[in-house]
């Protein structure tokens, strides 16, 4: 049999994290076009696969039965072949090949879009960290993700079962996913008027004080900026130590979500004044999309077959990589305005057939 014909992806372009990786096997796997992956995670200070990242590639192979060379703790470089997506009830574990407390919601958001094609219903527990450094809390995902994804039709539910801190990990995460034919086209452009913000101040197997401070910090700084906010102070279930402030804010037409992890030598209140600060941030910004959440939803528009508008609370290495990635895939050209670090606009629209060519943005439409 002739060698498939690979879509080739740079794992050093842009950002160069984990992020080139995970988006080119979700879009693999859905689309069932080969992908060759060099230079994973060539950014980083260790390159290449870490339990959490060979956790989603494995997790893309088993609900596909796909086949890759590569999917080795520490490789650079990843041939993947996907099957037919299945849906079905799938179990992953981030620290099944080494100990570690990587990211459960990356590996979920990862088998997420594929699965979502499918033709029944799905559930995905992964185990691993769920409120960790350098990836999405759980809470984020249950309180802002998954409604936007909502709003695009998509019906998800998702259960936080044990919290997982870095380093001790242990947690668990459970994703009903119902199928869908086709995405919802929305416009991510007026978030409308606040309607509310709440929060949670959430510890485990530390002193309730804590949790406690950082609460009566949080609130404090918001009365200061008069925003009325509901907030409680919670202990989970955990098998090491953590803390985490979450702050959701709730418009008519868009969610958005800060957060800040405690830390050693990091004081609650600074914990606090940290997610209270972004917050504030964000709503000083005549914006939809807190830019997280931009980032996030990025494949999901390319899919919707339609113009798709975002305003962004910024512009990011971290959009302009997935959208380089997504391109690669799915037949798109968009334009983002606005200069990195700032407020700016992103539009993305299907290319005609007669058109297919990888998009170029001028230097008008991007600016370093």
């Amino acid at each position: 049999m002739a060698e498939p014909e690979f879509i080739r992806v740079d794992g050093s372009f842009g950002e160069g994290g984990g992020q080139i990786l995970r988006t080119s096997i979700a879009l693999s796997t859905l689309t069932g076009k080969p992908v060759e992956v060099t230079n994973i995670r060539a950014n980083r200070k260790f390159p290449g696969m870490m339990p959490q990242h060979l956790t989603a590639v494995k997790a893309c192979m088993a609900i596909c039965n796909g086949t890759a060379e590569g999917a080795d703790i520490n490789s650079e470089r990843l041939r993947f072949i996907p099957g037919k997506v299945r849906y079905g009830k799938y179990s992953f574990d981030v620290a099944e090949s080494k100990k570690s407390a990587g990211s459960a919601t990356l590996v979920l958001q990862t088998v997420l879009l594929p699965l979502l094609f499918t033709k029944g219903e799905s559930t995905v527990i992964v185990k691993g960290g769920t409120h960790v450094p350098w990836s999405p809390p759980a809470t984020y995902l249950k309180q802002v993700f998954l409604p936007a994804l909502g709003l695009m039709g998509c019906q998800t539910f998702l259960k936080i079962g044990r919290w997982g801190w870095y380093p001790e990990g242990g947690g668990d995460l459970s994703l009903r996913i119902k199928p869908i034919n086709k995405l919802k086209p929305r416009q991510f452009t007026e978030r409308g008027k606040l309607r509310k913000v709440y929060g949670i101040s959430a510890s485990s197997n530390l002193p309730r004080n804590i949790s406690d401070r950082q609460l009566k910090a949080a609130m404090r700084a918001m009365r200061t900026e008069n925003l009325n906010a509901r907030m409680r102070s919670i202990d989970v279930k955990a098998s090491g130590k953590g803390t985490i402030v979450h702050l959701t804010a709730e418009f008519e037409n868009a969610r958005a979500g800060f957060s800040c992890l405690g830390e050693k030598g990091l004081s609650a209140e600074k914990v606090a004044n940290s997610a209270v600060t972004e917050l504030i941030n964000y709503l000083g910004k005549n914006v939809c999309l807190d830019h997280y959440l931009a980032d996030q939803l990025i494949p999901y528009a390319a899919l919707c077959g339609e113009r798709i508008e975002m305003d962004v609370s910024k512009i990011t290495e971290h959009l302009r990589t997935n959208l380089w990635v997504t391109q690669k895939f799915i037949p798109i050209g968009y334009k983002l305005r606005g200069p990195k670090g700032l407020p700016g606009t992103l539009m993305i629209e299907p290319k005609r057939e007669e058109d297919q060519q990888p998009a170029v943005a001028t230097a008008a439409e991007v600016t370093p």
